[in-house]
């Protein structure tokens, strides 16, 4: 094998890792999230807006099962931590 592809092998190393960290990372906030979710059924507030405690829309539930937020205050916190 001729030393110009050890770069190239080098930097698809470097790619997927930072690949699978970002998956990684993502799957630890989904279970956060489950988890979060759970307990808030168990404190009898499934389906509750956990900002502004309105009903969060069937539609959203059935896509997002785990959905703590209705759609507007879920845009309005993603704006917040961005």
């Amino acid at each position: 094998m001729s030393k110009g592809f050890r770069d190239a092998d080098f930097a698809q190393v470097l790619s997927d890792r930072a690949t699978n960290g970002e998956i990684e990372r993502i799957l630890d906030r989904d279970r956060e999230q489950a988890a979060h979710s759970l307990e808030r059924k168990s404190e009898g507030a499934y389906g509750l807006c956990e900002d502004c405690n309105r009903e969060i829309g069937a539609e959203r539930l059935a896509a997002l099962p785990t959905a703590t937020r209705c759609i507007s205050c879920q845009s309005a916190w993603e704006k917040a931590a961005h």
